[in-house]
């Protein structure tokens, strides 16, 4: 039979980039995707006639049974979710429900299908909190110290997952990917932030200033489009009930991808000013992986450079400045 993949979240950042590496690398395949009833297809411009989309709220189980007795997946690629640490102070309810509740909405839909497919569950380093430098990098042995709403619904998440494989037999692959930068992330990314301005600043619509918040914490950085390679992997390769760190050794603070950002642009003397609504009630400085167990079963490697990376997301930040502009002139 045919096989028919599933992917939650589709119109989102990683959604859309991993529908367009479904579409390319499983040709043979039936590829679904949800998204929520009026949502932007911007993200899927090329591909939406290439995968069939169903509108879909994880929150409404009535929804979520409905779409899964429409594509009966034999692989779920579990991203919807509400993934901006930031609002999550301000609606850590709605936070809990989506990525929990969500979470449980799903699998509780496949049981009373009686369907058992492989399922990829996308988790988040953010799960570690601060963790102090002495105990770096992190593996999948750290101990998870959550400091926002966010983190907290997405520990919730996990043990959702662990609890019904325990219970159930569900084959669940989770995930926590290191951050991921590329084209078409939210301006609520701290680099999509930082080349947004930029970018209005080179069309005069900003004064060569950027806003920032704190620029201290160090991350590891990979591109998306490698992400969503490993995400491929993962499903195929990855041992049920098991979690695996997925990330690189890029590794540079905010301030460095600032700054670097700063000297991709046409503008000269750009310069930057904290201001206290970006500066978050808790921040997490040492975010630095060990992602061995994965690279060993996967044989994994980002290929895209931090350069290119940072390259592509003020160029797409460009291209969407200039079109907004345009739009307002006719």
């Amino acid at each position: 039979m045919q096989k028919k993949i599933l992917v939650t979240g589709g119109t989102g950042f990683v959604g859309s980039h991993l529908l367009e590496y479904l579409v390319e690398h499983e040709k043979t395949s039936i590829i679904f995707a949800t998204k929520r009833m009026n949502s932007s297809l911007k993200n899927l411009s090329n591909i939406k006639n290439k995968i069939e989309l169903l509108d879909c709220d994880i929150n409404d189980f009535t929804s979520v049974k409905t779409t899964l007795e429409k594509c009966l997946p034999n692989e779920i690629y579990h991203l919807a979710a509400l993934s901006w640490v930031t609002p999550s102070w301000d609606m850590p309810s709605i936070y809990m429900q989506t990525n929990a509740i969500g979470t449980i909405n799903l699998f509780e839909a496949l049981r009373f299908l009686d369907l058992k497919p492989r399922i990829l569950v996308s988790c988040t380093p953010e799960e570690f909190g601060n963790v102090d430098k002495k105990d770096l990098p992190i593996t999948e042995e750290t101990r998870i110290s959550p400091l926002n709403p966010y983190a907290a619904s997405k520990v919730a998440q996990d043990m959702v997952c662990m609890t019904w494989s325990a219970s159930y037999n569900f084959q669940i692959i989770r995930t926590r990917a290191f951050n991921h930068e590329g084209p078409r992330r939210d301006i609520l990314g701290a680099n999509a932030s930082f080349a947004n301005q930029i970018a209005k600043i080179e069309f005069g619509l900003q004064e060569p200033i950027i806003e920032v918040g704190d620029l201290k914490a160090v991350r590891n950085f990979t591109d998306v489009r490698d992400i969503v390679i490993a995400y491929h992997l993962a499903i195929k390769h990855c041992l049920p009930n098991e979690l695996y760190l997925i990330g690189s050794d890029n590794i540079y603070s905010m301030q460095e991808c600032l700054e670097y950002l700063i000297s991709l642009s046409k503008v000269k003397g750009i310069t930057f000013k904290t201001v206290k609504e970006r500066i978050r009630p808790t921040e997490l400085y040492n975010f630095v992986g060990d992602f061995s167990k994965f690279e060993k079963l996967t044989s994994w490697k980002p290929k895209i450079s931090f350069e290119e990376t940072m390259n592509s997301v003020l160029t797409y930040w460009r291209k969407v400045v200039e079109l907004e502009l345009k739009q307002k002139l006719i």
